[in-house]
């Protein structure tokens, strides 16, 4: 999403998020190396990767292995699904207003917006400007996803140690959900699931709910929009999977509610998926297992958003493998800096109809 010239409410510079590597011990390093408050003069150039080592050795390396060690090494977070189902299976109403036809609903939706940018602002003003029904984030809270980082970029909550002003995730009028990244996950997600989880929800009256997993179904007589949790299982072990890729596999309670809960393997009704990470890619790496796993479910072509890559592509259809057939997404880059593609493409099998750059 391109918001032109954003004027400075107080928010982080997008220049400190340019060049963001998705290797967790990098993600430390920028966050220790993120300025205290707003800059006063013009933005410098942007640092090279030498310059960001040098500064990290001589300022942050205390820091980095403090954190980093509280964070990232360790379990992850137990993964929670519905436990009473006769009271929330995690299937919800999709409807509009109660004066107005339900022909017309408005979900809004974004990915990688959780930067505290004034970009991000923008994207969140304009989004409560349309007063959607539903929002929903598709994931990624920057830097690594701790609890700080989550209250001051999600959440609202201003950070003592920081001069920033804190972002707020604006909710529809019937609820608000955030989907599960890797970013959370660089912090074994306690901070997604112990803090993001409880503010999101289906609203009653001017309350949201919680939500209760991280994947969910908003459902009315002609579509199923289904949130995917493909974050939970994008990390490994610390260091070791730099060599060995996590595939982002659907875990398997989430497959338990999509067969014996949702029962999506019997239901004809249109179908939207929403995930952080891709099935396909004409630019970085393809995560195909979960469209693997969920060939058990689906059995034609669906429509399919994500985000992770940080910029807007529209794909042409795409099946691989033993894959479901989609029309995929990317939708944009939130509260990030747009991602430049490669010289040549990474995967030209993969066609696009249009990708803003």
């Amino acid at each position: 999403m391109s918001t032109g010239s954003v004027p400075s409410v107080g928010g982080k510079d997008l220049q400190d998020f340019k060049g963001m590597s998705r290797a967790p011990e990098i993600g430390y390093l920028q966050k220790q190396a993120l300025p205290e408050g707003p800059r006063d003069a013009p933005a410098a150039p942007t640092p090279t990767a030498f310059q960001k080592l040098t500064t990290f050795v001589s300022n942050n390396l205390v820091g980095w292995v403090t954190e980093y060690l509280r964070y990232r090494v360790g379990s992850r977070h137990p993964f929670p699904t519905y436990g009473n189902t006769t009271i929330d299976n995690g299937i919800y109403p999709l409807q509009g207003d109660q004066d107005h036809s339900d022909d017309v609903i408005c979900v809004a939706v974004a990915g990688d917006w959780g930067t505290g940018t004034d970009e991000a602002y923008t994207v969140a003003k304009h989004i409560d400007e349309r007063k959607p029904h539903y929002t929903v984030h598709l994931g990624d809270v920057y830097f690594v996803g701790d609890p700080a980082e989550v209250k001051e970029n999600f959440l609202g909550i201003a950070n003592p140690k920081h001069n920033y002003t804190p972002c707020l995730w604006p909710p529809g009028s019937k609820g608000a959900f955030a989907l599960n990244g890797n970013h959370e996950m660089y912090a074994r997600g306690y901070g997604y699931f112990d803090l993001i989880l409880p503010a999101m929800g289906i609203k009653s009256g001017a309350t949201l709910q919680g939500q209760k997993a991280s994947f969910f179904c908003l459902q009315n007589a002609y579509w199923r929009v289904i949130a995917l949790d493909t974050g939970y299982n994008s990390v490994g072990f610390p260091l070791i999977e730099q060599v060995f890729q996590p595939d982002c596999a659907l875990p398997d309670p989430l497959l338990t509610w999509l067969r014996d809960v949702a029962r999506q393997k019997n239901d004809k009704r249109g179908i939207v998926l929403l995930s952080h990470h891709q099935y396909c890619s004409r630019f970085d790496d393809l995560f195909v297992k979960p469209a693997e796993q969920l060939a058990e479910f689906i059995d034609r072509p669906v429509i399919w958003l994500w985000g992770h890559e940080h910029r807007l592509a529209i794909y042409e259809k795409y099946q691989t493998g033993s894959g479901i057939t989609a029309y995929g997404r990317c939708i944009g880059h939130g509260g990030m800096p747009i991602d430049l593609p490669p010289a040549e493409p990474k995967h030209k099998e993969c066609a696009v109809e249009f990708v803003d750059f």
